[in-house]
């Protein structure tokens, strides 16, 4: 009996490294895929935050212009709260920047902008302020946005 030709051991060891293989193979997979899943997730929070400040502010930039135009002449300071992070994520407002009265939210580390219409009767100067409270005046001749 010859031990060179005695491979019954090799078919239980082989059978075991390919399973070991397929499972690694699997779980990167899955690793892979719930990656990115988190992310779009994570986007998807952080798009519906915004939509939500964004009409918070149109809200606010209307109250504005109510109170400049019942101040006959005088000025106004108006304070707008709003969360300094949406999802863990710092984002900057732009308002009126092309002068098409919108509001333009813009997430820092994520490609998530949301832009919401406002209407004003008293002219919107344009801005861009860091997320979080900022103030809306007034000095008798347009609405002005700036830090708080």
């Amino acid at each position: 009996m010859s031990l060179r030709r005695d491979d019954r051991g090799v078919s239980t060891a082989l059978g075991y490294v390919l399973n070991i293989g397929v499972a690694a193979i699997l779980v990167t997979m899955l690793l892979f895929s719930a990656g990115s899943l988190v992310e779009t997730q994570r986007d998807r929070a952080v798009e519906t935050e915004l939509r939500v400040v964004g009409d918070r502010v149109a809200a606010d930039l209307a109250a504005a212009d109510t109170l400049a135009r019942a101040s006959d002449g005088g000025s106004v300071r108006y304070a707008v709260e709003a969360p300094p992070r949406v999802a863990g994520v710092a984002y900057d407002v732009r308002v009126n920047e092309s002068g098409n009265d919108t509001v333009v939210l813009d997430a820092d580390r994520s490609d998530v902008t949301v832009t919401v219409e406002f209407q004003t009767e008293t002219p919107v100067e344009n801005a861009t302020v860091s997320g979080g409270d900022f103030a809306v005046g007034y000095d008798g001749d347009q609405l002005e946005v700036e830090d708080a």
